[in-house]
């Protein structure tokens, strides 16, 4: 397991920061790297019943979704999945894994989202469209088998976009109702003296426009003032990730907001990445917190 962990951090990771600094980098090849990342790993797909691509178009803009669907048949709660990548990278393929086993380990509904990713599409382009499909989302429960039962997962970048989706629906007249966000490794304070910035900052450029707030709650879900109407937080960090801190801190506002939250350390380990991404043996500690405590929550 330590070797696996150890190429896929080289990998995805440090060969980022050295081809940053010695060589351009660009978004074409990081994209190959992340997703040949989660290849090396040679996990194999778990079954579901069945999945689903398909476009939802809103406001005028149409993103792709993969719907999973669990073999049993009846009535289930939905996971809405936002996915990680540093935001430029990530797509329906390389958080295919992740998502057929949570379909399967929660008996749910996983409706995962393609949003457009910059640097062809700066920002408010992904949340715009991981918030538009999760207002689908909400509205479509006959549509998907639904219960009524409602998380929000992202990991990395899209734990910010889904702690951003959590705290944007939490300020609506009709908010949908959620009973959880679960938020792996994520990526909240964007401003420039963060952990996040200083680790990933050249992504955070392509992602950002040079007049964006980054304040914004939209982009840095941290600097939010206030969190007091968002649902249950789990939350996942690596006990050595660069970005810990943003996951702890946010874990600390939220109580502080009086938000029930729990906070999952994982030893030993950094930045989950691809090992999440391909529901890898090296993130089945904090795969197994996130499976337990949605049982909880969701049934």
């Amino acid at each position: 397991m330590k070797t696996r962990l150890i190429l896929t951090a080289l990998l995805v990771i440090t060969a980022l920061q050295l081809m940053a600094q010695n060589g351009p980098l660009t978004p074409a090849a990081f994209r190959v790297m992340i997703a040949d990342g989660v290849k090396a790993l040679h996990i194999s797909p778990q079954p579901v019943a069945k999945v689903t691509d398909t476009i939802v178009t809103a406001n005028d803009i149409q993103t792709g979704i993969r719907i999973y669907r669990p073999k049993l048949s009846g009535k289930f709660p939905v996971i809405y999945f936002i996915h990680g990548a540093a935001w430029i990278a990530g797509d329906l393929d390389t958080h295919d894994n992740i998502c057929r086993y949570l379909t399967n380990a929660l008996q749910t509904v996983v409706v995962a989202v393609d949003y457009r990713r910059p640097p062809e599409h700066k920002f408010p382009a992904a949340f715009n469209d991981s918030y538009a499909i999760f207002k689908w989302v909400g509205s479509h429960n006959k549509l998907l088998n639904g219960n009524g039962k409602l998380a929000v997962i992202g990991d990395s970048a899209g734990g910010g976009l889904a702690a951003a989706v959590c705290l944007l629906n939490a300020s609506e007249k009709a908010p949908v109702p959620v009973l959880a966000q679960v938020l792996i490794n994520p990526a909240l304070d964007l401003s420039e003296n963060s952990p996040t910035y200083r680790t990933y900052g050249m992504f955070v450029d392509w992602y950002l426009n040079a007049t964006d707030r980054k304040d914004d709650v939209r982009i840095s879900p941290l600097l939010a003032k206030d969190m007091t109407k968002t649902p249950l937080a789990i939350i996942v960090v690596g006990e050595t990730d660069q970005i810990r801190a943003d996951g702890e801190t946010y874990a600390q506002r939220m109580t502080v907001a009086g938000i029930k939250t729990k906070l999952f350390i994982q030893p030993q380990t950094g930045h989950l990445a691809t090992h999440w991404c391909a529901a890898d043996q090296v993130a089945k500690p904090a795969i197994d917190f996130v499976v337990s405590e949605l049982k909880k929550t969701l049934y």
